[in-house]
């Protein structure tokens, strides 16, 4: 709904307003930052009051405490005084950004406006089934047998979750197909590499070469294929940034963290896939090295 701060409209953006009960906050473990919660005092005999985000103080309240300023729906209801401002939560999905968001007291409102339908939030210890029944023992008998339907605030963030994991388990499931390809490919290209250097490889352990150093001449040509393909991946993945960044949330499609983890998976899983071919490289026997074409 559009309102207006301090008897001033904030323009044509309409914001989200949330009917809620006293523990409202308390119960879903959203903090306050200023101010109090709603009680039962505030009912439709006390003077209007409402609570707002963080993120409707930074846009609407930025000069000066937000406590008693007063907010109310351009050209209907009569103006409010905030008593609390709370942390910044998601209001319909987990991808938004928090909206700026008023809360008010739902006796000091219609139910009515609302279709007469109501959430209650309730925070129990046990079993979904135990709870479940508790509380239509409870409620049932007081709704007049209009429907009640029970849901926990987990499954309602995992069916809201149905793309996202999809998405991650098709992810996952490719990154670990191209990290198996990339192995396997490595491997097979420096052990071909090792044949072929037979020769050198057998003249260099005649001369003296420690294993060591034939390790290193191997393992030296992984790190430079290694390190071109990181560059390559690197400038992949911040070309596609842009297209994963709308599924994500929580996270930046440039974490530093996850970035990081990849490449030393990567690296790691490498130089593993590099060390057996090296290995093989020093049980050559120089004369039987001389010896092949």
């Amino acid at each position: 709904m559009p309102i207006a701060v301090n008897g001033q409209p904030i323009g044509s953006e309409e914001l989200h307003f949330n009917q809620v009960a006293p523990r409202y906050f308390e119960t879903l473990g959203t903090p306050f930052v200023l101010g109090r919660d709603f009680t039962i005092r505030d009912d439709a005999t006390a003077p209007g009051v409402a609570v707002v985000n963080e993120a409707f103080v930074r846009q609407y309240m930025p000069n000066g405490s937000p406590l008693d300023q007063r907010v109310s729906v351009v050209g209907s209801r009569p103006e409010r005084q905030v008593i609390g401002v709370v942390k910044d939560a998601v209001y319909e999905t987990l991808r938004e950004t928090p909206p700026p968001t008023v809360y008010v007291p739902y006796l000091q409102t219609n139910l009515q406006t609302n279709g007469g339908a109501v959430a209650l939030e309730v925070f129990a210890a046990g079993s979904l089934a135990q709870v479940a029944s508790a509380l239509r023992a409870e409620v049932q008998p007081k709704l007049a047998g209009k429907p009640m339907k029970m849901r926990t605030l987990t499954a309602r963030l995992e069916s809201s979750l149905v793309q996202e994991r999809l998405m991650a388990t098709l992810a996952s499931a490719f990154g670990v197909l191209a990290l198996v390809l990339s192995s396997v490919g490595l491997y097979g290209v420096l052990a071909y590499t090792v044949v072929r250097r037979t020769n050198e490889i057998g003249i260099r352990v005649a001369l003296g070469a420690a294993r060591s150093q034939v390790i290193a001449l191997v393992m030296s040509s992984a790190i430079r294929m290694l390190a071109l393909g990181v560059a390559f991946g690197l400038a992949a993945a911040w070309a596609a940034s842009r297209v994963i960044s709308s599924m994500l949330f929580g996270l930046t499609a440039n974490d530093p963290t996850t970035i990081a983890v990849a490449l030393t998976v990567l690296l790691v899983t490498g130089l593993l896939a590099a060390y057996l071919p090296a290995r093989r490289a020093t049980r050559i026997e120089p004369l039987a090295a001389l010896r092949c074409e």
